[in-house]
C-alpha cells in the first residue's frame, strides 16, 4: 500500500502566500488581516506566524516571489549572442507581458510602491548583475555607446520601475513602452563609432 503524500511545508507556505495576494487585493494593504489570511489559506493563524514575522513579514515574501518571477520572465527572453538593444526591448516586453498576465498582483504591487516598510525586495541586486552583463558585452562588441556598464545597468533599472510603477498606476502600457524603446535605442553607438570599434574587436 502506498503511502498517503503529506502536504509539504512548502505547500503551507504558498497557500498562505496566495491567500495573502488575494486579501491584500481585496481589503488594500492596510485592511488586511492575518486572521483574513490564515482562514482564506485554511490555516492556522499560529502557521502563519510560523512562516512569517508578521503581516509586513508575509508581504514582503510576497512582494520578493512576485518581483522575482518578473525578473526571470524578462531574463529568460534575452537571446544569446543577440543585438543587446533587441535583447533590452525584448526582456522589457517579456517583464511586461507577465506583469499583464497577473491581474491580481498588479493592485498589490502598486499599492506596495506606496508602503515604506516593504521597500526591501534585494530583487534589484540579484537581477543588476545579468543586466550589467548584458549592457559591458554590447559595449565591448560596439553595439553600445561608450557608457560605463554600471551606470547604465543602474539607470535602466531605475527606468524599468518607474515605467512599471506608471503603467500601474495608469493601467495603459503604450505610451509608456514608447518612451522605454525611445530611452534604449538612444544607447546604440552612432554607425561611424560601432563601425570603428567593431573593427577593433575583430582585430584583437
Amino acid at each position: 500500500m502506498v503511502a498517503k503524500r503529506q502536504p509539504a511545508a512548502r505547500d503551507t507556505r504558498e497557500r498562505i502566500l496566495e491567500a495573502a495576494l488575494v486579501v491584500f487585493a481585496r481589503q488594500g494593504y492596510s485592511g488586511a488581516s492575518v486572521d483574513k489570511i490564515a482562514a482564506l489559506a485554511g490555516a492556522t493563524k499560529g502557521a502563519v506566524y510560523y512562516y512569517f514575522e508578521d503581516k509586513d513579514d508575509l508581504a514582503r515574501d510576497l512582494q520578493r516571489d512576485l518581483w522575482q518571477r518578473l525578473a526571470a520572465e524578462a531574463l529568460g527572453a534575452f537571446e544569446p549572442g543577440g543585438d543587446t538593444i533587441e535583447n533590452l526591448e525584448r526582456g522589457f516586453d517579456a517583464y511586461l507581458g507577465a506583469l499583464q498576465r497577473m491581474p491580481v498582483a498588479r493592485h498589490f504591487l502598486r499599492e506596495s510602491w506606496a508602503v515604506p516598510s516593504l521597500d526591501d525586495t534585494g530583487v534589484r541586486e540579484e537581477t543588476f548583475e545579468p543586466l550589467r552583463t548584458l549592457i559591458d558585452e554590447g559595449v565591448t562588441t560596439g553595439e553600445l555607446a561608450a557608457l560605463d556598464p554600471d551606470a547604465v545597468a543602474r539607470i535602466l533599472m531605475g527606468m524599468y520601475a518607474e515605467a512599471t510603477l506608471h503603467i500601474l498606476t495608469t493601467g495603459e502600457p503604450g505610451p509608456t513602452v514608447e518612451v522605454v524603446r525611445r530611452f534604449v535605442r538612444a544607447l546604440e553607438a552612432a554607425p561611424a563609432e560601432r563601425k570603428r570599434r567593431t573593427r577593433a574587436v575583430v582585430a584583437r
